[in-house]
């Protein structure tokens, strides 16, 4: 798991429990990891869930349209060639 905090604010000349003090009284919270946010991402009538989408090499972000439309982002509009995958 991975945790940030907000900004943490002291002053310049803060000793070292002041210091640890701060850090305790953040606030802490986790961040998803890349996989967990790519799975929570919806796809409806977006390009990732066409027939014709396909991932550029190991990039799970973008790709190229087998239709002849020009390279780009899953997560775009869908165009008028616009074929849903059924699962």
């Amino acid at each position: 798991m991975k945790l940030i905090a907000d900004p943490i604010y002291v002053p310049d000349n803060a000793d070292y429990a002041t210091i640890e003090d701060a850090k305790l009284s953040a606030n802490w919270h986790s961040v998803k990891s890349r996989e967990e946010r790519m799975a929570a991402t919806d796809l409806t009538d977006k390009c990732g869930s066409c027939k014709a989408f396909c991932y550029w090499r190991d990039n799970t972000c973008y790709g190229e349209c087998s239709k002849g439309h020009p390279y780009g982002q899953r997560t775009r509009r869908k165009c008028n060639d616009y074929e849903r995958i059924e699962r």
